[in-house]
């Protein structure tokens, strides 16, 4: 008797010891993978930019105004049914044809004249200009008109917005890299700038 204990005893400890670690092998994998994947993956906290509400996709007869929008400036909502050329606008423009741009993929860097410098107008023409140059050239700068949004310049995409308070290429970089093309019709026009 005392030998068939023993031996049912071995057995059941050694099978309940091996689910036993091999459980835990599995939870320590999975919480490691878990882990490397937070920490490689982009998250939420590399996220350039501040989501915006989807206002809508509703074309409006051109020369009329849009909204309500709910940012300033609008990253989305009613527009004009033909969008702008990219480039470097100097003079103001409405935000209802540029909203058509957004929604065709473009970034749109809106500037306050009153909040910035020479050097920083420079600085963002340049910096339109490169990427109008580039595959990626649906970049649009132009004066703001409409109510003071608080900084001095907002970069937009469809349905995103970054405020600057200075002229930061690598956060606006980082900003395009992320939300460029990121549209319902991205594949729209109008076509690469003439430089």
């Amino acid at each position: 008797m005392q030998r068939r204990v023993g031996t049912s005893g071995m057995s059941r400890l050694s099978g309940t010891t091996v689910a036993i670690i091999g459980i835990g092998a599995l939870v320590i994998v999975g919480l490691t993978t878990i882990a490397l994947l937070a920490l490689l993956s982009p998250g939420a906290a590399g996220v350039v930019g501040t989501p915006q509400n989807m206002d809508g996709r509703t074309h409006i007869t051109e020369g009329t105004q849009g909204g309500p929008y709910s940012s300033v400036p609008a990253a989305s909502g009613p527009h004009w049914p033909q969008p702008i050329e990219w480039g470097v606008y100097t003079q103001a423009i409405p935000q209802e044809p540029v909203i058509h741009n957004l929604e065709h993929g473009g970034i749109v860097i809106w500037y306050q004249a009153d909040q910035v410098s020479a050097d920083d107008v420079q600085a963002l023409t340049a910096y339109t200009k490169r990427w109008n140059g580039t595959e990626r050239y649906k970049v649009l700068l132009a004066p703001w008109q409409g109510e003071d949004f608080g900084h001095p310049m907002a970069i937009v995409a469809w349905t995103w917005l970054l405020d600057l308070d200075s002229v930061d290429t690598a956060l606006m970089d980082q900003f395009i890299d992320q939300h460029y093309g990121q549209s319902p019709e991205p594949g729209g026009g109008p076509g690469p700038p003439a430089q």
